[in-house]
């Protein structure tokens, strides 16, 4: 029997392969529901939606990859919230 698999993007909700889609993983500590820890959440992202919220997504040598690198790291940092409200997860009190 065949199967078949769907991978989206959790920004965009479109259809992708499976090897265009960027995975984020956000884990916490301390969080506990009746005393069975949080293991996180995975955030599979496409790379227009990467691009949309300024990462860089292509680089040509090593040195661009190292620019690329210190400026994905930074990026993430800045727009960690922005993506997670794009889930439609919000932090309220």
């Amino acid at each position: 029997m065949a199967k078949t698999e769907v991978f989206t993007c959790d920004i965009c909700k479109q259809s992708k392969s499976a090897g265009d889609l960027a995975k984020i993983t956000i884990k916490s500590d301390g969080i506990r529901m009746k005393d069975v820890g949080y293991g996180g959440l995975q955030i599979d992202i496409c790379p227009v939606c990467l691009k949309r919220k300024g990462f860089v997504v292509e680089h040509k040598n090593d040195e661009e990859l190292k620019e690329a690198q210190k400026q994905n790291k930074a990026t993430l940092e800045d727009k960690i919230y922005e993506i997670l409200e794009d889930m439609g997860v919000a932090f309220c009190e």
